[in-house]
């Protein structure tokens, strides 16, 4: 078994451990930056996380906040955007203040520029001190879709066939073909990683993670790569695990 990899029994059990790790580092830095992933896979930690910071009373008011990723074309009220997800998840139960958040803004028509405007603001960061994410259906990382190469800084994607059936997209009758995301090189300036592995359908992306195979066409393995990557599995999901 590949090092800094945790195998929990359930879905509940993988995101205490999750919600200890982050609320490990808010500790060590009560001025963290955080980039925040969506989606099933990290939802029970961030409430767990939610309910440890309000019963210790935890200063989190000089956090730093920033959203992984978020779809093209829908506006900030549709419950399948990313940005639906984290104001509900994160900064109304955490009470975080907008200046505390580093956001893709929605529906622009600028898509580009806007990726533009997040690099700079990202890179003017003094350091990201964690990066939450899940894996892919295709092992993705973020919306860092595979592909012969992938893309270092903020840039717009457009979504791999798997990635349109995400289950949050599942929330709107619009067709979603983009998305916009931290590029590959954003994620990789995190101290630390906190990968999630939930899901059946992820199976391939954690295989790639563990074995020894580094390719761009599974993003996740890149993650191989990164210093201080940690990898907390849902047993469930994974029968293969079952005899380790």
């Amino acid at each position: 078994m590949r090092k800094n990899v945790l195998i929990r029994d359930n879905y509940e059990e993988m995101s205490r451990e999750a919600a200890d790790v982050i609320y490990e580092v808010i500790e060590k830095n009560p001025e963290a930056a955080i980039v925040i992933a969506t989606g099933h896979s990290p939802r029970l930690a961030y409430r767990m996380l939610a309910e440890k910071v309000r019963e210790n009373q935890t200063d989190v008011s000089r956090l730093t906040i920033i959203k992984l990723d978020e779809w093209a074309g829908l506006d900030a009220d549709n419950e399948a955007t990313c940005e639906y997800f984290i104001r509900k998840e994160i900064l109304e139960p955490f009470g975080i203040d907008e200046k505390q958040y580093l956001h893709f803004a929605m529906n622009t028509g600028e898509e580009e520029a806007e990726c533009r405007r997040i690099e700079e603001a990202y890179q003017n960061l003094s350091q990201i001190d964690l990066v939450i994410l899940g894996i892919g259906m295709n092992g993705h990382l973020g919306l860092n879709e595979p592909g012969e190469e992938l893309i270092g800084p903020a840039h717009t994607i457009l979504l791999d066939d798997k990635t349109k059936t995400h289950e949050l997209l599942s929330h709107t009758e619009k067709k979603v073909v983009g998305g916009l995301t931290l590029g590959m090189e954003d994620l990789f300036r995190g101290q630390k990683i906190l990968l999630l592995a939930d899901g059946k359908e992820k199976e391939k992306g954690l295989e790639y993670y563990l074995n020894d195979v580094i390719t761009t066409k599974v993003p996740v393995s890149l993650l191989k790569l990164h210093r201080n990557c940690q990898c907390i599995v849902n047993r469930e999901s994974f029968p293969v695990l079952e005899q380790q």
